[in-house]
């Protein structure tokens, strides 16, 4: 039995096996851009690749969240900023009324346009964002309130809907969280433990103006406009208060792209090829397999008769 009839063969095919094998592993990369196509080609690299696209996905949808928020907290901030215009129109309205050259119709006249003010104001504790109720609380579908001055709750000229505490919290990039949203009530209708209206309740302070100002009542808009001095303070503080919670959205969106850069990039460290090094690999396979094909083609072929000779 004659056997190695041609003893080079197995290490041309496998010389050839190896460089095939190289030149499909640089095209799959140089196609997909990823260093690995299949868990198996670095299966060590599998679980932190995982885990920081985990990262990428949780710190997009917080990024998106804080997104949203955002214009939430903006629309309550413009809308306390207005509410405070609105006050500081009221509270000259209540000078003009108080002055002693003013009439009894004059006063009438004032009162109208309180009353109008007073209108806009409820407007204002029904700001909405899409379908949400700003000043919702966590019954943000419901608008907080409603004017009636004919049959109101306590003192303020409103109906109260809705009052659903704000129990909302928003996470942080790191997993902090803090809350961003105010109650219509906590704004606009300060009150005591009791439930009575506070000293710088703003439907309160309003409504009392209106009041005093139909009845041509002096000593009641002097009243009133301490009242309204009162509110507009506590409106500011309010306000303050939205200040602070668009700082700290403003903080925690920067850092969320600021982890967003380091996760691609530590992504992109452990699964992007080189694609310079990629070609360069590619173009050796493909030297080397036209290399060893003609290496194959130029050696001396010999036959069963070449043995016998």
């Amino acid at each position: 039995m004659i056997t190695g009839i041609d003893p080079s063969a197995e290490q041309f095919l496998t010389d050839l096996t190896r460089t095939q094998a190289k030149d499909d592993r640089a095209s799959r990369q140089l196609s997909s851009g990823l260093k690995f196509n299949d868990a198996s080609d670095a299966p060590d690299q599998v679980s932190d690749i995982l885990k920081l696209r985990a990262d990428i996905r949780r710190n997009l949808q917080i990024g998106s969240n804080l997104q949203n928020i955002k214009t939430e907290v903006d629309t309550a901030e413009q809308a306390v900023q207005t509410a405070e215009q609105i006050l500081e129109r009221v509270r000259l309205l209540a000078a003009q009324g108080f002055t002693g050259l003013q009439t009894p119709e004059g006063r009438l006249a004032i009162a109208e346009e309180v009353r109008t003010l007073q209108e806009q104001l409820v407007s204002l504790s029904a700001t909405q964002v899409g379908a949400r109720y700003v000043f919702g609380g966590d019954a943000d579908q419901t608008a907080p309130y409603t004017l009636d001055l004919l049959n109101p709750d306590v003192g303020g000229g409103v109906v109260q809907a809705n009052s659903a505490q704000a129990t909302r919290q928003i996470q942080d990039p790191l997993g902090n969280t803090f809350g961003v949203d105010r109650t219509a009530q906590q704004i606009f209708d300060h009150q005591n433990p009791p439930g009575t209206p506070a000293a710088d309740n703003v439907f309160t302070a309003v409504n009392q103006l209106r009041v005093a100002l139909t009845a041509n009542d002096i000593p009641g808009i002097q009243n009133a406009m301490a009242a309204l001095t009162q509110a507009g303070d506590y409106l500011n503080r309010q306000l303050g208060f939205y200040g602070a919670s668009q700082n700290r959205i403003a903080a925690a969106t920067d850092l969320s792209q600021k982890m967003d850069l380091n996760f691609q990039s530590a992504l992109s460290g452990k699964q992007d090829a080189d694609l310079a090094q990629v070609i360069l690999d590619l173009n050796q396979a493909k030297t080397q397999e036209q290399a060893t094909l003609m290496a194959r083609a130029q050696m001396r072929k010999t036959s069963l008769f070449d043995y016998l000779a």
